[in-house]
């Protein structure tokens, strides 16, 4: 077997739309992939995420305990095989930081897109081989696709946190369809 795909969840303080992100592809995915998340601020390090978060999650069935926000560093992104970040913002902060891994680094809503598009056009094989495959073609094709942030939904109500929620879901079945396919 071999090492699983990691990818990284980005948002600004790891505690509302990364943790989301990460357990709500943790949930759509398999033991080959490894979903972990941080914040470019070490504002809320060491704080579980918002209660909305958790509740969100749970109430969709994913797991939502055990989170601890961490700050980004160089480990994280050079560990990764994807880097999903939250806003144009974010990805600006990783290529400024980190520009050896723009080319493995997208907004989560953008790449979804695009992973539903490839999805059909993607090589056989194990899930690393196709995580890998994925974030090949879509760096390719990244100017196919219009920049769609995902808005911070902090001391927002309920209801916005359901709305990111929709959004990351709707961006991330594809990334998992990929992922989890089995050709």
């Amino acid at each position: 077997m071999s090492a699983p795909f990691s990818v990284l969840h980005v948002c600004t303080g790891n505690i509302c739309r990364s943790p989301m992100s990460e357990r709500i592809l943790d949930g759509l995915t398999g033991e080959d992939v490894y979903n972990h998340g941080a914040g470019i601020s070490a504002f809320h390090e060491g704080e579980n995420m918002q209660p909305n978060s958790m509740d969100e999650l749970e109430s969709r069935g994913y797991e939502f305990q055990g989170h601890r926000a961490r700050r980004l560093v160089r480990a994280h992104v050079e560990s990764s095989d994807l880097v999903l970040v939250a806003t144009t913002g974010h990805l600006e902060y990783i290529a400024e930081r980190f520009p050896e891994a723009v080319g493995r680094t997208f907004l989560v809503r953008s790449l979804g897109r695009a992973a539903a598009d490839l999805l059909a056009d993607l090589p056989p094989g194990d899930t690393a081989t196709r995580g890998k495959a994925l974030v090949a073609a879509a760096d390719e094709r990244r100017g196919d696709y219009d920049a769609i942030n995902l808005s911070d939904p902090w001391g927002m109500s309920r209801a916005v946190y359901g709305s990111i929620a929709d959004q990351l879901e709707d961006a991330l079945k594809p990334v998992a369809a990929v992922l989890e396919a089995e050709l």
